[in-house]
This record gives structure tokens, sequence and C-alpha cells, in this order.
């Protein structure tokens, strides 16, 4: 197995040399995706038909009509937004226990603009972080980046102290992106 191993993985590496040293990488052959932007936008085609993303970006709340100086974590599972004054209708003190509840919260980007939302609790996630574990509501929220709308669910947290009052977790990326960490950040 190990040596059947070895040997796909030298005819894999070989026939990558053999693309690029052909020139055929980015010139938009069949064999070959190309990366291009779209028009009037900073978005870009990378691996298939993954949209590339830097490691920040500008992402709407279309439920809050708000933009969001977003920052993109491949650490992060689950997307998280800014959200204060959490009320959950008829909430049970266990914080479980509140899922399929009604809740409003009031979400707050980097300018100081805020919207008061309301939404269903879909899950209470368990977050491990340095300060320990803390449970988070989860509702679904639709973003919105370069025209491409995609709905996720986010959990709710005070996010005061943080430069980015959205951080966009894997669930966001998965299926539609790829990250470049050499993009530039979007101008403020």
């Amino acid at each position: 197995m190990k040596r059947f191993f070895r040997k796909q993985l030298v005819v894999s590496f070989a026939a990558c040399l053999v693309v690029a040293a052909s020139g055929c990488a980015g010139t938009g052959s069949d064999s070959t995706p190309v990366a291009e932007p779209q028009s009037g936008s900073q978005a870009a085609r990378g691996i298939g038909d993954k949209m590339v993303v830097g490691e920040t970006a500008r992402i709407a709340v279309a439920e809050a009509g708000l933009e969001f100086l977003a920052r993109i974590d491949t650490g992060a599972r689950v997307t998280s937004i800014h959200a204060l004054d959490v009320e959950v209708r008829g909430g049970a003190e266990n914080k479980r226990g509140n899922k399929g509840k009604p809740v409003s919260f009031r979400v707050i980007n980097a300018r100081g603009e805020d919207a008061v939302l309301e939404s269903t609790i879909v899950d209470v996630a368990s977050v491990r972080n340095a300060q320990g574990t803390e449970y988070r509501y989860v509702v679904e929220l639709t973003l919105v980046w370069e025209g491409f709308e995609k709905v996720v669910q986010v959990n709710l947290r005070d996010r005061s102290a943080m430069t980015y009052k959205l951080l966009i977790g894997r669930n966001w990326l998965a299926k539609d992106f790829v990250v470049d960490v050499d993009r530039g950040k979007p101008e403020e």
C-alpha cells in the first residue's frame, strides 16, 4: 500500500511539473482553471468554481442592512458577529433550553452603525477559547460578498474589544471559497 501511494505521489508531482513547464497554466486552456476577476469587483475565480477571498473582506448582513469589515478565519468553525442586548422571549435559565425560541439582538459594525434584529435560535454552540468554554446562541443570517449571498449559521457574541465585529468561519467558506492571504485589505 505504501509503495502504491508513493508511486501515485510521484506521478502526480511529475504531472504538475509537466503542466507548469508547458506554460499553459493561466492561459485559459480547458485543462487549467484561470482566476478571472468578476466585472467591477475584487472577486476572482480560484480552484474550480470557488471564489478567492482575502484575509479580510467587506461583507454585508442582509437582514441588518449593514456592512462589516470581516476577518476571514479558517480556524473558526462557525461565523461570529458582534451582538449586544440579546433577549430570548420566554427564555429558559439553561441556554440549551432556548433552542427554537425567538431572540432579538443588536448588531454593531466598526463604524458604530447598528440594527436590531429578530430571529430564531437554531442552536446553542459550545465554544472553546483562551478563557475556557462558553455557550453562544446561533441564528441564521444572510451574508453578502461581491453580490454573492449565502445563508449561514452565526453565533452571537459581544465582540466589543475586538477589531473585527464579524468573524467569518469555515461554514461560510465551505464549498464556495478559497482564501488568499496575500490579497490586500479592502479600503476603509
